[in-house]
């Protein structure tokens, strides 16, 4: 019995050893990844980082920033622009692992959008979803958008949120208040993209916050569209290719 009592008290006096370690391990990464932050901090002032955690590559910490991510080394003197792949992964589309990363970030910005506070043109059967960032003075966004009956008759919603490229208040921006105070959001913006003159009007609305969202994914252009599994491309896609990359990246809502 007193040998058990000894060997029971090694394994306690073991285990409360590595319960230390683990400890100290972890209070040195957290003085390590805060460490990080305040080097980010103090050098980009305006950038807000939002985590910080251990990249798959050994000795760079992972920094989240909105859509942007990037690379620290572990005493915060060096930064690291990039994506990272890992060649090992069996479906290519999933190697890009910093564009995995993106992918959730422009999901979570989306969320603070409802359906109900975008132009949607629905079909029947719905196979795919694509959200599309516009401009109503936008040459290819007008392009795109005269094939947005196709789309439709192929399965695919379109969703739209606005993006004037030259800013809240512009005339573009005026011009697209209008189309989303309108009784009809969507006959009204199919209007604005003929080149047809909408009734001014004004009402409660959310079109700088989406504006905004735009820019924290790093949008530079219109149209650029979103699928829903986070996905951007930028640019505009004919029909027939677009209604197949909507399916493609097409996620249960």
């Amino acid at each position: 019995m007193k040998k058990l009592g000894v060997f029971l008290g090694l394994l306690l006096a073991l285990g409360q050893g590595a319960a230390n370690a683990t400890a100290s391990i972890s209070a040195t990464e957290a003085a390590a990844e805060e460490n990080v932050k305040q080097q980010i901090k103090t050098a980009f002032p305006e950038v807000t980082v939002e985590s910080i955690a251990k990249s798959p590559l050994h000795g760079l910490y992972q920094v989240t920033a909105g859509p942007v991510i990037f690379y620290a080394s572990s005493d915060g003197h060096y930064l690291l622009l990039g994506d990272v792949f890992d060649l090992t992964r069996p479906d290519k589309d999933k190697r890009n692992l910093t564009e995995n990363l993106r992918r959730k970030s422009r999901l979570e910005l989306l969320k603070s959008i409802k359906t109900a506070d975008m132009a949607v043109y629905q079909p029947k059967i719905v196979k795919g979803v694509v959200t599309v960032f516009t401009d109503t003075d936008c040459g290819y966004c007008r392009k795109l958008h005269s094939e947005v009956a196709q789309l439709v008759e192929l399965g695919i919603e379109v969703r739209y949120l606005a993006f004037p490229r030259q800013g809240v208040g512009s005339p573009t921006y005026e011009n697209m208040v209008s189309v989303w105070c309108a009784k009809d959001r969507a006959k009204a913006l199919s209007d604005a993209m003929d080149g047809k003159e909408i009734e001014a009007k004004t009402c409660q609305n959310n079109l700088a916050e989406q504006f905004s969202i735009g820019q924290k994914m790093g949008l530079n252009g219109t149209p650029t569209l979103l699928f829903p599994d986070g996905t951007l491309v930028g640019g505009y896609v004919p029909a027939d290719k677009l209604a197949k990359e909507a399916m493609k990246h097409n996620l249960a809502e």
